[in-house]
């Protein structure tokens, strides 16, 4: 998009609104996170993929209206502060900016918590199987089982009943 396509108003809106919706998916994958049952997770994750480049095409086209500028000096400058002075003439989108930061920040602050829950599931994931492959190696290790894949009659140690 160039300069004269892009409506700041109703660009950031969209974007605040989209980065509302990607929070709200955050939500739910965190509380996925938290439940046994994790069914849920496979379809938030292609859910949340499609927000994320929903976000990238918002952003991009907002970072190309700011990258055109609106007087030859301010060719050099873009930053927050330019953001905030190219919005000073659209009081409503700088609200919505400024939503859009607060969204942006909790999103990011979501996504950091669900990070330590994914790692905690996965360690405790692999622990389990750890304690799976353990007991399959034991079992295998004391002759419960023959080379035939049968049960072996236990023959050695005390008998039931004994001390």
């Amino acid at each position: 998009m160039n300069n004269t396509v892009f409506d700041p108003i109703a660009g950031i809106a969209n974007e605040r609104d989209a980065v509302r919706m990607f929070v709200d998916v955050l939500r739910r994958e965190q509380h996925a996170l938290q439940q046994a049952d994790v069914s849920v997770l496979l379809p938030l994750a292609a859910e949340k993929a499609s927000h994320a480049q929903q976000l990238a095409k918002l952003a991009q086209a907002r970072e190309q209206w700011l990258a055109v500028p609106d007087s030859p000096e301010d060719q050099d400058t873009e930053d927050q502060g330019d953001m905030e002075r190219r919005l000073a003439d659209h009081p409503t989108a700088t609200v919505a900016w400024q939503e859009l930061l607060q969204l942006t920040e909790t999103a990011h602050q979501i996504n950091e918590i669900n990070g330590i829950l994914v790692n905690q599931r996965l360690r405790y994931n692999q622990q389990r199987l750890f304690a799976l492959q353990a007991a399959a190696h034991g079992l295998h290790d004391n002759g419960l089982y023959g080379s035939n894949g049968q049960p072996q009659i236990f023959s050695g140690g005390r008998r039931l009943g004994e001390i």
